[in-house]
């Protein structure tokens, strides 16, 4: 591929190597929002200079024997996001020597190449081109835009730094108070000096620009966009099954359905005390139905047979301004301007309708707010009724285990049961309960256990060598009953409960009562052994 020389591109560059005070007067013109930020570094430290025109200018030599950098936006006092004054430009720091690509390619070549891709994107050329002296800094001058555009201003920033990352651009580098070298300045790490290349000293617009940046990423400008988001609004539209609710028109045909209807309860006139507040809600109806041709007549007829106490001067008055209404929505008229939107809880406290009537005359609109609240409550709890939803009472008689606990009955965990429940494995209760028996100890077991043979090979040895008749003296002593066991016999016993594994007070179907310090075992069957304080 043969590479476009940058001589062959020198049309588009109208501006090359700037001074210092030349380069700041392209960035920020006379009367200017804000203020210009100048950061200089020296062996003290870093220092920030936010200083007017006039005095920024003659201290610009200064400026420029020292490692500057100048603000590419304006502010209000200070270097920081929050005291941004205006939008000024877009910008990119390439650092194309990052690159494989253009790793000791000359800067020129790099240039060329940069203006190949953006005339093929359709991106203009950049207004300021600058070498710093390692590498290059792109700026687009746009016409000052205010704070608030900052999230618009982002999205061009993002979309600009991808389209260039093939050229290094530095992802970091698209905030709002990101500053670049002076012109004229030296740059400490390369030693080179800082100079414009080349630009067009051109301010663009930002919406065309960043729409050219947008399609250059392939995405949608704001235009496309802005069609995009009709068309999938108009989509949702057509999707909807049923339209949200009643029109005003069929709104206000049921209200004077129902006003007709309260008129026909006081036998077709209105009482005295409403005739007049009636009437006016009876001509707004119609005010708002598109059928009625004669408003007029239509008024005094209702008058002549619903109020025909009323003076003739108030019909005269609620007919005009009816007439007037009505002619509105013709005349091309935003509809909510200059109309009167009753709700019908108003109409109803007006004419006095109370909860009961409405219920009693079964009106639609006309109906207090706390009969709608009612209605509203009623229809929820028929449609969850419908889709299987059961009263509270209900629910409680068939979820119980909260009060029964029946993993308690099982021996399991509360966690465990409802696992099991959720996963249909819960055990039968029934069969859990038959195998469930009473510790030994409370000597209550339903099931007394079967004696092994070694155990009843002891107890006949143990019958054997001590006679019935012979008394245990330390039974005696303690004023109990003789067992006829003596220390043999004992001995016997040990061996015996060792022999089972079980502690001395789990042998056989013993009960135990404590006195004091001493235990004494309650036999239910022979044989019968008296253990030792263990």
């Amino acid at each position: 591929m043969q590479h476009v020389s940058h001589q062959e591109l020198a049309p588009l560059d109208q501006i090359f190597d700037l001074k210092g005070e030349e380069y700041y007067r392209l960035l920020h013109p006379e009367a200017a929002r804000g203020k210009a930020v100048v950061l200089c570094k020296h062996s003290g430290g870093v220092e920030n200079y936010t200083l007017d025109d006039e005095t920024l200018l003659t201290q610009m030599p200064t400026f420029l024997d020292r490692t500057s950098y100048l603000t590419l936006n304006r502010f209000w006092g200070g270097r920081k996001a929050q005291k941004l004054a205006a939008l000024n430009a877009l910008y990119v720091d390439l650092d194309y020597f990052n690159i494989l690509q253009w790793r000791g390619k000359d800067v020129g070549t790099v240039e060329a190449e940069l203006a190949s891709r953006l005339a093929a994107h359709n991106v203009p050329h950049p207004s300021v081109i600058v070498q710093t002296g390692r590498g290059l800094a792109a700026i687009w001058l746009i016409n000052p835009m205010p704070t608030n555009a900052q999230p618009r201003w982002k999205g061009a920033m993002n979309a600009l730094v991808e389209f260039l990352g093939p050229f290094g651009a530095d992802k970091s580098c698209r905030d709002v108070s990101r500053i670049f070298r002076i012109p004229e300045t030296i740059n400490e790490k390369s030693k080179q000096a800082v100079r414009v290349s080349g630009g067009t000293a051109e301010r663009y617009s930002f919406d065309r620009l960043a729409d050219q940046i947008y399609n250059a990423v392939g995405r949608p400008g704001r235009v496309e966009l802005e069609a995009r988001k009709k068309q999938e609004k108009a989509g949702r539209r057509a999707k909807r099954a049923m339209p949200r609710g009643l029109s005003q028109s069929q709104r206000f045909k049921l209200i004077l359905e129902d006003l007709l209807t309260i008129s026909d309860t006081y036998g077709g006139v209105v009482p005295e005390g409403f005739r007049n507040t009636w009437l006016h809600f009876c001509a707004t109806c119609l005010t708002h139905m598109k059928d009625v041709s004669d408003i007029e007549g239509k008024i005094e007829a209702l008058a002549a047979t619903a109020t025909p106490g009323l003076p003739k001067s108030e019909v005269s008055a609620i007919v005009r301004q009816a007439v007037t209404k009505a002619r509105l929505s013709g005349m091309g008229s935003v509809p909510c301007e200059g109309r009167y939107y009753y709700k019908g809880a108003t109409i109803a406290e007006q004419l006095g309708i109370t909860p009961d009537m409405a219920r009693s005359l079964d009106l639609k609109q006309v109906t207090p707010e706390s009969e709608k609240k009612r209605r509203k409550a009623e229809a929820e709890k028929q449609r969850r009724a419908a889709k299987g939803a059961v009263s509270r009472d209900e629910y409680l008689a068939a979820n119980t285990a909260s009060r029964t606990k029946p993993w308690q009955a099982m021996g399991i965990g509360r966690t465990k049961y409802y696992e099991l429940k959720k996963a249909g494995k819960l055990p039968d209760t029934v069969a859990i309960a038959s195998r469930t028996t009473q510790c030994p100890l409370l000597g209550r077991s339903p099931a007394p256990r079967r004696t092994t043979e070694a155990e009843q090979r002891y107890t006949n040895a143990h019958k054997r060598q001590t006679p019935r008749t012979e008394r245990n003296p330390r039974s005696e002593q303690n004023g109990r009953p003789a067992t006829g066991q003596d220390k043999t016999s004992q001995s016997a016993c040990e061996r015996l409960r060792r022999l089972r594994g079980v502690p001395p007070m789990g042998i056989r179907q013993a009960g135990v009562r404590r006195k004091g310090c001493n235990l004494e075992v309650e036999a239910r069957g022979p044989p019968i052994f008296p253990l030792p304080l263990w």
